[in-house]
């Protein structure tokens, strides 16, 4: 990270410069209708490895008294099959086709293959744990300080997951509209789950500049 200071932690060095950089890209989809240069590389490479990471921490970490039964079978049920409804019109099933194209080029680019269920490693668990704080310190960024270029300048309205299967939710919502402006779709500035993806990553470069003393 050779534009911004290093905190002296190499993990943590990496996560800040990860949301920093996000952050920025995702402005550019907004503002430009695409994302620059290397700017898909760099989201299918290092950030959705990194919420990649946060799921296999989520993994790791849910034991059977950290939830009800109801939430629990629902969490198996995703963790069983992902249900998503199919496309009912010709549009979706074009749009779909060409996000699916696209998600295969992004995946032949370094040979990766879909994400396949592993074991929590320690930085995966911590990795779950800063997700965990920035997710319950987005509503309560100060509205002067919220840099989302589009519509209301709050992230009040986004609530803090509320047990395992809301956060579930949002870590699988994070990595779907990852996907999805890197496959080359234009994000729509009005998407809740958009907003809500974007946010993340604001609160995450603040979080970490404001724990390492680092000027915004």
């Amino acid at each position: 990270m050779s534009d911004i200071e290093r905190s002296g932690f190499s993990e943590f060095d990496r996560w800040l410069g990860l949301a920093k950089r996000t952050r920025e890209l995702l402005d550019a989809a907004i503002g430009h209708g695409q994302l620059p240069a290397g700017g898909a590389a760099y989201l299918a490479d290092r950030t959705l490895p990194h919420v990649e990471s946060v799921q296999a921490g989520f993994v790791g970490w849910l034991r059977s008294d950290a939830a009800g039964i109801d939430e629990l079978r629902y969490l198996l049920g995703r963790v069983a099959a992902i249900r998503v409804e199919g496309p009912s019109t010709d549009a979706e099933r074009r749009a779909a086709e060409a996000e699916a194209a696209a998600e295969l080029v992004l995946a032949s680019h370094d040979a990766r293959r879909p994400a396949a269920l592993r074991l929590a490693e320690p930085w995966s668990l911590a990795a779950l744990a800063h997700a965990r704080v920035v997710l319950a310190m987005l509503p309560r960024i100060a509205d002067d300080d919220v840099r989302y270029p589009s519509g209301r300048r709050t992230y009040a309205d986004i609530a803090v997951p509320r047990g395992p299967a809301e956060l579930s939710d949002r870590l699988e919502e994070l990595e779907r509209s990852l996907w999805r402006t890197a496959s080359g779709r234009r994000p729509d500035p009005a998407d809740p789950a958009f907003r809500r993806a974007y946010g993340f990553f604001d609160a995450a470069d603040r979080l970490g500049r404001r724990a390492f003393g680092l000027a915004a």
